[in-house]
C-alpha cells in the first residue's frame, strides 16, 4: 500500500562514455561537451559530462515503473538539473510520496550521482578511480566525500546533487 512517506530508491550505473555518445546519437545532441574530452577541457569541465537529459531520463523510467506498480499514470513529471554526471558515476534515484490528495500521489524525485574516488583494502589502496586522477571534485565539494565498506574494501566516493524533481501520479 502507498502512503505518504513511501520511499523507493533505484541505482543506475555506471554511466560510461559508451553511454554517453549512444545518448547522443539518439538524441541528436552532439555538443562536443559531451563526447569530446579535449574540447569538454579546453571549456573548462576537464572531461566530458553526460546530458542532463540522460540522468533524468532514467529519473523517468523508474517514476513509471513506480506509478504502474500502484496501478498508476504517470500525469506530471519535470526537474530542476543542479549537478554534472562524470562518466564512471551511478545514478541513484530517491522518488518518495510527499503528499495524497484525493486520487493523485505528489511525488518528489532527487537525483545524486555516486563518483568513485578510490578504493581501499587493508589499509592499501588497490583501485583509482577517473573521477581521483582528473580531480573532478571540486574544493567546495569536499564535504560530500564519503565512504562505505563493501565487499572488495572500503570505497571512498563524492555523492552530489543532480537533478531535483517532481511528479504526479493518477492511481
Amino acid at each position: 500500500m502507498v502512503e505518504v512517506g513511501t520511499h523507493v530508491l533505484k541505482i543506475d550505473g555506471p554511466v560510461t562514455r559508451e553511454t554517453i555518445k549512444n545518448y547522443a546519437k539518439a538524441s541528436g545532441d552532439h555538443n562536443p561537451i559531451h563526447v569530446d574530452d579535449d574540447f569538454a577541457s579546453k571549456v573548462g569541465l576537464n572531461g566530458v559530462i553526460a546530458h542532463g537529459m540522460l540522468s533524468f531520463g532514467y529519473g523517468a523510467h523508474h517514476l513509471n515503473d513506480f506509478a504502474e506498480e500502484c496501478n498508476g499514470q504517470l500525469i506530471n513529471l519535470g526537474c530542476e538539473m543542479r549537478g554534472m554526471v562524470r562518466p564512471g558515476d551511478w545514478i541513484l534515484t530517491h522518488i518518495t510520496v510527499k503528499a495524497i490528495n484525493d486520487d493523485i500521489l505528489e511525488i518528489e524525485m532527487i537525483q545524486n550521482s555516486k563518483m568513485p574516488l578510490k578504493l581501499e583494502k587493508d589499509g592499501k589502496q588497490i583501485e583509482t578511480f577517473e573521477a581521483l586522477e582528473k580531480g573532478w571534485v571540486s574544493e567546495k565539494e569536499q564535504d560530500l566525500i564519503k565512504t562505505e565498506e563493501t565487499e572488495n574494501g572500503t570505497l571512498t566516493y563524492r555523492e552530489a546533487l543532480v537533478n531535483k524533481g517532481w511528479g504526479k501520479i493518477r492511481i
